[in-house]
């Protein structure tokens, strides 16, 4: 036998096996590294998701100058603030600032709207961080608007960074905010889940009362409900909005005649055509439909919220003047008739009625004017 060519073998093995076990070792080390990384960032992630905010999202020193579009203002009732609300939304998207709303306005909307701003809305504590700890102050300015359409807005750098835009007034055209109808539509002016269990009872007494029929309704979201209520066919609703107590005495009200004849407008369209009536007037409005077995009134328990939800669930409108009738037609969609006899503000009749708002004849521009539009 040959020991020396053995032992060279077994020296060779061993050397082999070392060289494995050192393989297998750096591998171990390897992963335990890779895990180890990965705990920490998952650690991170969790306490930025704890605190609201993402990684790589934190404020650094050149976004602590970018512009902010604010509303401290709170004039008129709550279709003028859904329009601050909209037009200061479409400024921001448009120019890529941050959104800030004093909390009192916020709180009014959110108790009947979703109202996610999420992509632009700023908190207290970051609206005082951007504007105390930046390097050199904020330009801030301020423009007031009743309901014409500012085209110099549209122009880039109309807000510039460095810039505090405050809205004061009404700012009641739609053109500020048209090119983000649908993000209005389907995430901010969306009802809340309360509202829509309590409005989708009139129309399930509606239907068990009428038609000895119970419909059993997915309250999944606003959109998804409007689409099932459409889908039964054996109605189409109409929402009315009848503005009277504070109109009568500037001569804003709509009289029956203009009520009447947009009833029979949609009567005649729609052999199935059911109306909803929501009023500041119940008492009025009640004694003018009486012999009308196809128009409904919102209960007397129903807050001003679930009013216009309810009338933004139907598929066509009749409204009367007033912002509020205007934001229910909006979000109803369909066609939408609107009574001449209110004055829009504007200097320009398409700053305030969008293409689908069915008007016979010209309006007035303004009030106490025979200037016409």
């Amino acid at each position: 036998m040959d020991f020396s060519s053995g032992k060279y073998n077994t020296i060779l093995l061993r050397s082999v096996i070392m060289i494995i076990i050192i393989l297998i070792s750096f591998y171990i080390m390897k992963i335990k590294l890779v895990t180890s990384i990965n705990v920490i960032i998952s650690k991170n992630q969790n306490i930025a998701k704890s605190q609201n905010i993402s990684l790589g999202q934190n404020i650094s020193s050149e976004q602590k100058m970018a512009c902010i579009v604010y509303i401290q203002d709170k004039l008129g009732r709550f279709g003028n603030r859904m329009f601050l609300i909209a037009s200061a939304y479409g400024l921001a998207r448009l120019h890529s600032c941050h959104l800030y709303v004093e909390l009192e306005i916020i709180n009014e909307l959110k108790s009947v709207f979703i109202l996610d701003l999420s992509p632009v809305l700023i908190s207290s504590s970051t609206f005082n961080s951007l504007t105390r700890s930046s390097s050199k102050s904020m330009n801030r300015i301020s423009q007031s608007v009743v309901c014409d359409y500012i085209t110099t807005l549209t122009r880039p750098n109309a807000i510039p960074s460095g810039t505090i835009f405050e809205l004061i007034g009404y700012w009641q055209s739609y053109l500020h905010f048209a090119k983000y109808d649908e993000e209005l539509r389907q995430r901010i002016f969306v009802a809340s889940q309360s509202i829509l269990g309590k409005v989708s009872n009139f129309f399930i007494e509606f239907y068990q009362r009428q038609l000895d029929y119970r419909p059993q309704f997915l309250l999944e979201n606003h959109q998804s409900f409007k689409k099932q209520l459409s889908q039964l066919n054996s109605t189409t609703w109409i929402g009315i909005h009848v503005r009277r107590s504070d109109f009568i005495p500037i001569h804003y009200s709509s009289d029956d005649a203009y009520l009447f004849d947009a009833i029979k407008y949609y009567t005649e369209r729609y052999s199935n055509a059911h109306f909803i009536v929501a009023s500041d007037d119940k008492s009025y409005c009640k004694k003018l439909f009486r012999n009308r077995s196809n128009i409904f009134l919102t209960p007397q328990t129903f807050s001003v919220g679930d009013d216009l939800v309810i009338l933004s669930l139907c598929q066509h409108s009749i409204i009367t003047g007033g912002t509020f009738g205007w934001w229910t037609g909006y979000l109803a969609g369909g066609e939408v008739i609107h009574d001449k006899i209110y004055p829009s503000g504007c200097s320009r009749r398409e700053y305030y009625y969008p293409p689908w708002f069915l008007i016979d004849g010209n309006v007035r521009a303004h009030k106490n004017t025979e200037y016409i539009l």
